[in-house]
């Protein structure tokens, strides 16, 4: 067993590549507890996770290699053997068997304690950058598919005689997982087991992100500049049509503290990039120099801000900054470069969905966020 821990788990954090054996379960997680790795990966393990957790907290406590630990890594290991060449030989109930004792290894028990959330997301920090190579090989009476192998050079011999092409292409592993009927609990129980890290990857096709889903998570206020300054060492243009999606998500009225937590974030987020943000002077105005071809999801995250703007204006800013009027020139001139951005008939829209949230907030009531100071936006 100890050649997981070297050649699974290791990679898993550290980055490298990860070599995918027989399903193990909670058999083989009560084997791998009576096992000592070696010395030398409990030593990369520890570096890697200590890193990763120093991205995120101040001064976190170093996190260990307990059972929780190796029960995220189990589940990830499991899953991937669900997509594995070799699972094509084993019967659809042992495969759903694999993944029932999966997504139960995965399911954590809740917390926002954000020492024991930020130990499980250095097991899984990784865990969205996992891909394969796929290979296509077509030759003169068919093809073959090869999924993360590459395939065997008699296919691919005399390559203009049997007139043979090869098409590779990159696969997500976890996107795979998470679309797919077998695969899709056990991304969904991973991501709830370590929920910082389905925040801090907003930006995938499934499972969509869903905030409110994370209203207690983002409620600690460590936790909440963690997320928020991730997401803004990402880029605005790169995870604000994921954002958007996500707090149009919580605006259906049905958890309005919730929405307003997260409208809060949305407008923290404005205020913490409006430095950043490019913009251009035409006319005397501000004016957003949004990407050729933005999509809408990324003007609704600037239309958004304007809809707060409009109709919730104690969400735009917190207290210091609305009783300077500098700064608030500031906020008004970004609220109406929005707007340009987004375009007004739309943030019309968004204002009905805005006021769903249930009316004015202190941006300091929402608990999760660190109100933007004077000395912020000088």
């Amino acid at each position: 067993m100890t050649t997981f821990f070297s050649d699974f788990l290791l990679p898993l954090v550290a980055g490298g590549t990860v070599h995918v054996g027989a399903p193990l379960g909670s058999a083989g997680l009560a084997r791998l507890r009576e096992t000592k790795p070696p010395a030398q990966v409990v030593g990369g393990l520890l570096a890697a996770r200590a890193a990763a957790a120093a991205e995120l907290l101040l001064d976190p406590i170093p996190p260990s290699l307990d059972l929780e630990a190796l029960r995220l890594a189990v589940a990830v290991h499991d899953l991937l053997f669900l997509f594995h060449p070799r699972a094509a030989s084993i019967s659809e109930k042992r495969l759903g068997e694999v993944a029932a004792w999966a997504a139960s290894l995965a399911a954590l028990p809740p917390s926002v304690d954000p020492d024991v959330l930020v130990a499980r997301h250095t097991v899984l920090h990784r865990l969205h950058d996992l891909g394969r190579t796929d290979v296509r090989v077509s030759f003169w009476v068919g093809r073959r598919e090869f999924h993360g192998e590459e395939p065997p050079r008699r296919l691919t011999a005399w390559k203009s005689v049997r007139r043979v092409r090869e098409e590779r292409w990159r696969v997500s592993c976890f996107a795979e997982a998470a679309s797919h009927p077998l695969g899709g609990n056990v991304a969904h129980a991973l991501l709830d087991g370590s929920p910082l890290t389905d925040l801090l990857h907003p930006v995938r096709l499934e499972p969509r992100l869903d905030l409110v889903r994370r209203r207690d998570l983002l409620a600690v206020p460590s936790l909440c500049r963690a997320v928020a300054y991730a997401w803004l060492d990402e880029g605005i243009d790169r995870v604000g049509g994921a954002l958007a999606a996500a707090t149009l998500g919580a605006l259906d009225g049905t958890a309005p503290a919730a929405a307003r937590l997260i409208c809060a974030l949305l407008a923290h987020l404005h205020l913490c990039a409006l430095l950043g943000v490019p913009v251009t002077v035409e006319g005397g105005r501000m004016r957003l120099a949004l990407a050729a071809g933005a999509d809408q999801s990324l003007r609704d995250f600037y239309g958004l801000f304007a809809a707060l703007h409009r109709t919730t204006p104690d969400l735009c800013a917190p207290p210091d900054v609305r009783r300077d009027p500098r700064l608030m020139k500031r906020v008004d001139e970004h609220a109406a470069a929005c707007l340009v951005a987004c375009g007004p008939t739309r943030v019309a829209e968004l204002a009905t969905l805005v006021a769903r949230a249930g009316g004015p907030i202190a941006l300091s009531a929402t608990g999760g966020i660190a109100p933007v100071g004077t000395s912020d936006l000088r």
